[in-house]
């Protein structure tokens, strides 16, 4: 069972004008005028997008049946890019090299070249990329399940060449205008002002330097390079007090003592 993909980022536009209606037979035959052809077995580099539907990603059938995603009408194009594998080409180059006992020229490496695009790009299968849309007919919005500039960049050309309309990139007061709000809800939106998140425009602290953070640092020049001399941090020298270990007053017995058996 095919499905959009439920995690992702999401990219909203929006249109002016008329466009068909996707529930109209119409609508399917202006997807097919710019339908997804295959390059499987083409034998040059190119690259092919295209229209294809959810249930045929081949490009080759289309039916408003096939385009009906519920809620809104169910977009999807193809992206196929053929190239040669690079790999290969060095592995057919260092075997030449190695028969031939010498580095190939300019010349020989570019006819080598040439000539494995023609054997071994019809047996290259492209590389495939499926992009899905959400597009609502009646609020003039289109959702595009990628975010790559590419896929981006290819959507919106392809949407103005299927429908001769130029997509608009959605903001959030636009995005809010044109969901399903009553009118007073629209008109409490569009006085709303904006604000900058968060503290845009506001100038910040200056930072202290280097020299007011750290002022005993001292720089000197080695070969013309800046290298920082951290100071030398002396620790200070306790003093211990001196304790005696005979207090005055023996001292004083003692002497008295000595001079009475004097």
């Amino acid at each position: 069972m095919v499905a959009i993909r439920k995690s992702g980022g999401v990219v909203p536009y929006f249109w002016q004008g008329k466009i068909l209606d996707p529930r109209d037979d119409e609508f399917a035959e202006a997807l097919s005028t710019r339908r997804f052809r295959t390059i499987e077995n083409s034998a040059s580099e190119e690259v092919s997008i295209g229209w294809v539907t959810p249930a045929d990603p081949t490009g080759d059938s289309f039916t408003c049946e096939d385009l009906d995603g519920g809620i809104g009408t169910w977009l999807r194009f193809r992206m196929d890019k053929k190239s040669m594998p690079m790999r290969w080409l060095q592995i057919y180059r260092d075997a030449a090299e190695k028969a031939r006992g010498r580095k190939l020229s300019a010349k020989e490496r570019r006819e080598l070249k040439d000539d494995l695009m023609d054997k071994l790009l019809p047996r290259v299968l492209p590389s495939v990329n499926l992009v899905d849309a959400l597009l609502f007919h009646d609020r003039k919005t289109v959702l595009l399940f990628a975010t790559s500039k590419s896929a981006r960049e290819t959507f919106g050309k392809l949407f103005f060449e299927t429908f001769t309309v130029q997509l608009e990139s959605g903001d959030p007061l636009q995005s809010g205008l044109r969901a399903d709000l009553s009118p007073e809800q629209k008109h409490a939106l569009e006085r709303l002002e904006p604000i900058r998140w968060p503290n845009e425009g506001r100038e910040a602290p200056p930072l202290p330097s280097l020299r007011e953070a750290r002022p005993a640092a001292a720089e000197v020049a080695i070969d013309d390079e800046p290298v920082r001399e951290e100071p030398v941090r002396e620790e200070p020298v306790r003093e211990e007090p001196v304790h005696d270990d005979i207090d005055d007053d023996a001292i004083d017995i003692g002497v008295d003592g000595a001079e009475d058996e004097a």
